[in-house]
């Protein structure tokens, strides 16, 4: 008596090709939304490092103001109607950690940052109408503030272009 045969089946090489096609084929997706995740968790992390910037900033807008005057610093802020790359520009750490003003009154070189520590630009603008126009005999000077990041990205040679920044407006009053 033979015995029989029985029928050993497996899988076809096209069908081995398509699965492993298919597989590459996920593999190189999740791969590619990786990136973007990792750039997406940071962002609100930013976002909430930049809201906590005000009273930093505040805190380095009145050192500032002690230092060369509280006319001298709201002279250096131009009015908002002519926005511009002249106005008062401060930076910022990742951390937030400390603030300092880039093109009037720097802190003294030992304590500057250095560029690779300058993540948050902050630009300043007084207001030109009233109520919130600076008055020379008022207590208070109202300011606009523009932040934008990353303005530097450590290792770069250069600062990031405006376009791929992210950023956030807020209003800010200083005592004299």
């Amino acid at each position: 008596m033979r015995p029989s045969r029985s029928k050993i089946s497996g899988f076809s090489l096209v069908e081995v090709i398509i699965a492993v096609g298919i597989i590459a084929t996920a593999v190189s997706v999740l791969l590619a939304l990786l990136s973007v995740m990792a750039r997406q968790s940071a962002s609100p992390a930013d976002t909430l490092t930049a809201l906590r910037l005000p009273d930093a900033l505040r805190a380095e807008l009145e050192r500032v103001a002690a230092v060369g005057g509280f006319e001298a610093l709201a002279g250096q802020t131009r009015p908002m109607a002519a926005p511009g790359p002249d106005t008062l520009m401060l930076a910022a750490a990742r951390d937030s950690t400390r603030v300092q003003a880039l093109n009037y009154q720097p802190p003294p070189v030992a304590e500057q940052m250095v560029a690779d520590e300058q993540y948050f630009l902050i630009e300043v603008w007084s207001f030109n109408q009233a109520p919130l126009a600076f008055d020379p005999g008022g207590a208070v000077l109202v300011l606009h503030v523009r932040v934008s990041w990353p303005y530097h990205i450590p290792g770069s040679a250069s600062a990031t272009s405006p376009a791929d920044r992210e950023q956030l407006a807020f209003n800010l009053g200083i005592n004299r």
